[in-house]
């Protein structure tokens, strides 16, 4: 089977807490509500890409638990294919957050099986038929979890045969500048947010933090929140605006925004017009509690009437 894009990353059931505001330091508050919904970065952006209309994939670990199957009934049902999903006997990820009234979060990870897909567990010729295998980050709680290693050993065998996208996140950002050199090396495509960015490269502005990463890859996209977002290849560069929206749950809108550049890449729309819908789709994905719940189906949405309204 041929897919356009294959996702490769944590997957975690996502427990989402809501709060009229964030606990002080030492103090508490209360939980209005709690929600429980299927999560993991890559496995957002996979199941935006799905929801798209593109054909897709996924690589990661759950465990034979009522987690386990909720992720891989969810995965299923949003049209992901799951043939190489690794189900082992430890329990499923989690993320614990905490989401307040004004959509902003606080997320917290037990990793669980997440961090021990090793090298052996991979089926090469799964990965090698995609166009894109889009990369996101594993804790390494352990430093014996073998996740992080099978992914830049696996990097290192195949990043020459298909394009590598990669939104690394904090955590594998403050792993070092050294360890995200190691990875910038085998990537086409970053995907990072604008903190990440400063981080990343040890500047004080996003302009000197572009100058420093932009020639290490081939597409650079910097999320920046409510400003939008930066899109260099060579000598294109575009500011992408937003898409004004009533605000429920911010919890992956950056994958969100993730799924629609790159399946505007994988239809050929231009790097300005992926931008948009990178922009639109991660709007969307904020009007619901949850991070996929929200996220259009390609048969609900006109792409040209979305490109049409916000391009320069």
């Amino acid at each position: 089977m041929k897919f356009d894009i294959i996702g490769w990353g944590a997957l975690n059931v996502d427990r989402l807490c809501q709060v009229n505001e964030f606990a002080p330091s030492d103090g508490e508050t209360f939980i209005n509500y709690e929600t429980k919904s299927c999560g993991g970065s890559a496995a957002n952006t996979i199941i935006g890409i799905a929801k798209l209309g593109l054909n897709t994939g996924y690589i990661g670990k759950v465990g034979n638990d009522s987690n386990g199957n909720m992720m891989l009934d969810y995965l299923t049902e949003n049209n992901v294919n799951t043939d190489h999903l690794i189900i082992g006997n430890e329990e499923t990820g989690e993320v614990i957050g905490f989401v307040d009234n004004k959509g902003d979060r606080k997320l917290y990870v037990t990793p669980k099986i997440n961090d021990k897909i090793s090298n052996n567990e991979i089926d090469r010729t799964y990965i090698k038929n995609t166009k894109i295998l889009h990369l996101t980050s594993f804790v390494g709680l352990n430093p014996e979890d073998p996740s992080i290693n099978t992914q830049i050993e696996l990097l290192e065998e195949i990043s020459s045969d298909i394009k590598i996208a990669l939104d690394p996140g904090m955590l594998y950002v403050k792993r070092g500048s050294e360890f995200m050199t190691k990875l910038l090396k085998y990537t086409d495509i970053l995907l990072i947010n604008e903190t990440e960015l400063l981080i990343t490269t040890g500047k004080t502005t996003l302009k000197e933090a572009i100058q420093e990463i932009y020639p290490k890859v081939d597409i650079l996209v910097v999320k920046r929140s409510t400003k939008g977002s930066f899109i260099k290849k060579g000598n294109e560069e575009y500011n992408i605006g937003i898409f004004k929206v009533d605000t429920v749950d911010t919890t992956g809108a950056g994958d969100a925004y993730n799924a629609g550049f790159l399946y505007g890449l994988l239809n050929n729309y231009s790097l300005e017009e992926s931008g948009i819908i990178g922009s639109y789709i991660a709007a969307q994905s904020t009007t619901q509690a949850g991070a996929t719940e929200a996220i259009p189906y390609i048969e609900d949405i006109d792409i040209t009437e979305i490109i049409k309204s916000l391009k320069n």
